[in-house]
């Protein structure tokens, strides 16, 4: 009895997430989403950065980032794109906490944890737990 009581208590934050190689995870807006189809490029205004674009939630969602190729750092510049409007995360714009820890001519793995504000500084779209795990 005392088991189930202390299962019981866990909190969403507590709870593990079971990430599958070739996948990008993330909660947005507390909605959990788990992706496996997602595009890989090279930028074409840019040569020294690789694209990643996914589309998810029926389509009406896509969300980029862009890397440095072949560099473990941070994610240069985020995109999410939803009904045709765009906000762009970059060094200095809302909350950033993103890291590139493997990073290949073949494989990308790493994490972010984005806010996107308005202009008065209010979160609008909130990205926690996110998870990159992506083979191309």
């Amino acid at each position: 009895m005392l088991s189930f009581f202390v299962l019981s208590c866990a909190s969403d934050d507590e709870l593990v997430s079971i990430t599958e190689e070739n996948s990008i995870s993330f909660h947005l807006n507390g909605v959990a989403y788990f992706i496996t189809e997602y595009d890989v490029g090279i930028d074409p205004t840019d040569s020294n950065m690789r694209m990643i674009e996914a589309v998810f939630d029926n389509d009406t969602k896509k969300i980029s980032f862009f890397v440095i190729v072949e560099e473990t750092n941070e994610i240069e510049r985020f995109v999410l794109e939803e009904h045709g409007v765009s906000w762009i995360s970059e060094f200095g714009l809302g909350y950033r906490d993103t890291s590139i820890t493997t990073h290949t001519d073949s494989k990308m793995e790493g994490t972010f944890n984005i806010i996107m504000e308005d202009r008065n500084g209010q979160p609008l779209h909130i990205f926690i737990n996110g998870v990159i795990n992506i083979g191309f």
